[in-house]
């Protein structure tokens, strides 16, 4: 199969998934959910020609937590063990970046980050009740996966590190419009929002795997 029709048959599910979540068909949609990201997930065991990177080796472990917070967070009393499962995901991904050209300390994009992060929480601290320190350590652990992603890409301008950026800042705004629908006011097409940019977000680190030479 070709990787352009795989990805079509992706879209095709995860635009399904959405459908299912928007009118309230739940049993397809916890069908089709982690279907989604299993597809996402294998995208890198299926098209890397040759012998899996240690980059991608780590990025294929990083959504295989996804996949299992994907499942958690469908039911509310797990939420808390989801976030655990997407934080041990987004340290993954942190150490693959970091294994492209080490740590990276160019602090302007961190600037930003540091701003956003801030920004929500305060929006979400006095709804979070016990969940502040777990969603604090989150929020720290994905604004240095993304410093990181972003360094790589200003390193570099290249199609790799493009979807590394991409990727990641896309995970940080599903993250950011989750958690505003979750602890301060339930909104209109939230879900679509979410689950389109989360969906992207791991597909493109997903491909990323594909063009990381074999020695990283």
């Amino acid at each position: 199969m070709k990787k352009s029709t795989y990805l079509l048959i992706t879209f095709i599910v995860a635009l399904t998934a959405i459908f299912t979540s928007f009118f309230k068909f739940i049993n397809w949609f916890y069908i089709l959910k982690p279907l989604t990201t299993v597809l996402i997930l294998l995208l890198p065991v299926i098209f890397i020609k040759v012998k899996l990177s240690k980059y991608a080796l780590i990025i294929i472990l990083g959504l295989c937590f996804c996949l299992i917070g994907d499942v958690l967070l469908m039911f509310e009393h797990l939420f808390i063990y989801g976030l655990a499962s997407f934080l041990l995901g987004h340290i993954l991904f942190t150490y693959a970046f970091t294994t492209v050209n080490g740590f990276l300390y160019n602090f302007k994009p961190l600037v930003f980050l540091i701003l956003f992060a801030i920004a929500m929480f305060f929006v979400l601290k006095d709804n979070l009740g016990q969940l502040l320190i777990p969603v604090i350590l989150y929020i720290i652990c994905i604004v240095i996966m993304a410093w990181q992603a972003l360094n790589l890409y200003f390193l570099n301008k290249n199609k790799v590190y493009r979807l590394i950026a991409v990727g990641a800042i896309l995970f940080l705004i599903s993250d950011a419009v989750l958690a505003y629908n979750m602890f301060v006011i339930k909104f209109s097409f939230s879900e679509i929002i979410i689950l389109s940019t989360y969906w992207a977000a791991i597909c493109f680190i997903a491909l990323s795997a594909l063009y990381i030479p074999i020695n990283k």
